[in-house]
């Protein structure tokens, strides 16, 4: 495959599974000889990562996007278009996909639109025109996500592809020492130590886990949790837990870059959202890292977790089942054993960053050669 110039657009602000995407895939297209553009928020947490790449082949453009239909933000994407004469523009967010995909008509530069959660899309005119008339091909993050997308008035089923996430082995590896982060916490030797790493946003289920954790200390009271994160429902999670009692039981890192680190330290990674997820950043990580997994059945959770052999599954918006979950891995060493096991032999085969990439770039490969047709 020739060498490529891909423009990545993100309007979003913060730092969860999307954003961390979008910067991981910028990553590997640079690694595998293709030039990179990004268009982000000035001041966003993508802005700052992306100042800490220093490929030659790589530049990044700042960009309010307040609204899709700015003028003054519709002309400075058409003036970034024009001077970066991007291949394939590959867009991740509602504002960005309109703004980045009414220029891309004009200049004739097919779009890629990415969908990255599950929560239910309005197909109606005009909004239905981001999956069906402005993008050649949408990458969605699990079969979930696409059965949404596919509800979207015009949208072809040929043109929509599931590529989920993919998790890189030589950062994430069960071999991390997690000492640290466990003297951190002050966790002692034979302490259980339960994990939630992601934006801390509603539809997280940061409350749930909370209204779980009294249950299970309940059984077992030397129990610890650590949230790892950051988001609008921070300071509120925050309160949350004081009104529980739990200030020294839970303890809220905000955001962090060790994230192996602290996963090798956990004994137990929870995720407790009840909307929105595709596959999770997270899910692939705690594979890698042969951590054990209590999730929700929301998205494509259920389809990662290989409907409850590689992990356990709950009911979403229920703390009693969520602790139960929780316990029955604390009691039972052997099913942690067993779950941690054969979630790492599935991300093995179907969760490398290698296949991520080599499906995203056959993927603007058919969008080019459908642009020549």
């Amino acid at each position: 495959m020739k060498s490529l110039h891909i423009l990545h657009s993100e309007s979003a602000t913060g730092w969860g599974g999307q954003e961390i995407r979008v910067f991981q895939e910028s990553q590997l297209l640079l690694e595998r000889g293709h030039r990179v553009s990004l268009v982000c928020q000035p001041d966003s947490f993508l802005w700052k990562k992306s100042q800490t790449i220093t490929s030659s082949s790589f530049q990044c453009y700042t960009l309010p996007m307040k609204s899709p239909a700015n003028p003054v933000s519709i002309f400075s994407f058409l003036k970034i278009l024009r001077k970066a004469k991007p291949d394939i523009i590959h867009t991740h967010s509602s504002i960005d996909s309109w703004l980045a995909g009414s220029t891309a008509k004009l200049l004739g530069v097919p779009v890629i639109r990415s969908r990255h959660i599950s929560i239910p899309i309005n197909g109606v005119f005009p909004n239905n025109l981001l999956y069906s008339w402005l993008p050649k091909k949408i990458v969605t993050s699990g079969e979930v996500i696409s059965k949404v997308v596919l509800g979207v008035s015009g949208v072809k089923p040929e043109n929509v592809k599931s590529v989920s996430a993919g998790v890189d082995f030589r950062r994430f590896d069960f071999k991390t020492d997690g000492s640290k982060t466990r003297e951190e916490l002050g966790v002692k030797s034979g302490q259980i130590l339960i994990g939630k790493i992601g934006v801390i946003r509603g539809w997280k289920g940061y409350d749930y886990l909370l209204e779980a954790a009294p249950i299970v200390l309940k059984k077992y009271p030397e129990t610890k949790f650590v949230f790892v994160g950051r988001g609008p429902g921070f300071e509120q999670t925050k309160s949350i837990a004081k009104s529980l009692g739990l200030e020294s039981i839970v303890t809220l890192l905000g955001h962090r870059d060790d994230i192996p680190e602290i996963m090798a330290g956990l004994d137990i990674q929870v995720l407790a959202s009840y909307a929105g997820e595709g596959t999770p950043q997270v899910i692939p990580q705690a594979f890698a890292m042969k951590i054990p997994l209590v999730a929700t059945r929301v998205g494509s959770v259920p389809e990662m977790l290989g409907q409850g052999e590689r992990g356990i599954l709950v009911e979403p918006k229920n703390s009693i089942d969520l602790a139960n979950g929780i316990i029955r891995l604390i009691e039972n060493p052997k099913i942690r054993t067993q779950v941690a096991e054969k979630g790492f032999e599935f991300s093995q085969k179907e969760l490398s960053i290698d296949r991520m990439i080599n499906e995203t770039l056959a993927i603007y490969e058919e969008a080019l050669n459908h642009k020549s047709n």
